[in-house]
């Protein structure tokens, strides 16, 4: 409201103006001094055009081209033009995200670093452009997911050897029952129970990639308590190495980033 007040004092101002300076120049006309009476008129124009340039959609003369009330459809299309520009670069970063997740997996993979350093800049191109925080997590989640695979895999390993030789040390003391063997043989039944559990197993196994990255910690947990044949202190050495992953892993996914990168690279440097 008061923007509009000094608008319009500022307006009769220059109205005023500029009919003085017509009247001048008009006087000046009469006289015959062409140069002041042209002085006079130009600028009485001038202040009859500033007060009134609102009212005007464009003023062409002498090659120029003042554009006022298509000003905001220009502002308008360039908020437009930056819109898109936005959505272009989230999907650039999603696209970007899942390439290094996905591309190469059997020998040509990115190394963890390699693919978090890209991850890094992915992020940091979406938030320069004020993205949302969900959407720089989707853009993100192909990384985070195939991370955390890779990073359960490595922690399965020694797991998965440990019950690998097991069952070969039971396929062992089954050769060396004495031949024939008898069905009914409490030896022969007792290891046969034992190797068929071990094999079971072992075969599937816990196999990361088809879990949701919320799920992968719990279901290794599950996977190494109900190891069969595996003593418990074996079994608590491997929970207690998955579970100081816990914290790391539950920061990735609530983040979409690393709480300890050096710890990360040391990690997967070999996966």
């Amino acid at each position: 409201m008061q923007s509009k007040k000094i608008t319009l004092i500022v307006n009769i101002i220059l109205l005023i103006a500029g009919f003085v300076c017509i009247a001048v120049g008009c006087f000046k006309l009469i006289t015959n001094e062409v140069a002041l009476a042209t002085t006079g008129l130009g600028a009485g124009l001038v202040f009859l055009f500033s007060a009134t340039i609102e009212r005007f959609e464009s003023l062409k003369g002498m090659s120029l081209e003042v554009t006022t009330r298509k000003l905001d459809d220009k502002i308008h299309e360039a908020s437009e033009v930056v819109k898109e520009l936005k959505q272009l670069a989230e999907i650039s970063g999603h696209t970007l995200s899942l390439l290094a997740a996905r591309v190469g997996r059997w020998g040509g993979a990115f190394t963890f670093e390699e693919s978090y350093r890209l991850a890094q800049q992915v992020r940091d191109n979406l938030t320069s452009l004020k993205c949302e925080k969900n959407t720089v997590a989707h853009a993100l989640k192909p990384w985070v997911t195939i991370v955390i695979a890779d990073l359960g895999r490595k922690l399965l390993r020694p797991v998965t050897e440990e019950l690998n030789a097991l069952e070969h040390q039971l396929r062992r003391e089954m050769d060396k029952i004495p031949s024939p063997i008898k069905a009914d043989d409490p030896v022969y039944i007792e290891l046969t129970q034992k190797i068929s559990a071990l094999s079971g197993h072992l075969h599937p196994g816990c196999d990361v990639s088809l879990l949701d990255s919320d799920k992968t910690m719990a279901a290794i947990e599950q996977y190494v308590s109900t190891a069969p044949e595996l003593e418990t202190a074996a079994k608590l050495k491997h929970l207690d190495n998955v579970k100081q992953w816990s914290s790391e892993v539950d920061f990735l996914l609530k983040q979409s980033d690393i709480k300890n990168p050096s710890l990360w690279i040391e990690a997967l440097k070999n996966r």
